[in-house]
């Protein structure tokens, strides 16, 4: 599954970093590289834990039976465990698409916070890195 790909939603006066890959980075946060789909162009991870990621187009696809939709920039902070402050990562809840909020791990899941619903998926579900 792809979710949260995951990035920037404050800014700082702390110089950017871009050490490895975007999976790299979510991996140091205890999240499994397919929360991003494959295709990111470039990111940024700043010290305050804002990040933001880019691709080349918006990117749709279908996990455990949703239709995730994916920005060309997703942005928001992260820390071990969580995405919080997310932006550009929506899903598809019975007719209208409904923005990603959040998205946490717990053990052998991931948590996915839209608007009032949540949902758990298991971690294996990212072990891989969709293609758009």
């Amino acid at each position: 599954m792809a979710v949260a790909a995951v990035f920037l939603a404050t800014t700082s006066a702390s110089p950017p970093t871009t050490m490895g890959t975007a999976y790299n980075m979510v991996e140091q946060y205890g999240f499994p590289p397919g929360i991003i789909p494959q295709g990111v162009q470039s990111y940024e991870r700043r010290k305050d834990g804002s990040f933001e990621v880019h691709f080349s187009g918006e990117c749709g696809l279908h996990v455990g039976g949703f239709k995730l939709r994916y920005s060309s920039r997703v942005a928001g902070n992260i820390q071990n465990g969580t995405i919080s402050g997310l932006e550009g990562v929506k899903v598809k809840i019975v007719l209208p698409w409904v923005r990603i909020r959040e998205v946490s791990r717990h053990g052998g899941e991931i948590r996915v916070h839209a608007g009032a619903i949540s949902r758990s998926f298991p971690v294996s579900d990212f072990s891989l890195s969709p293609q758009c």
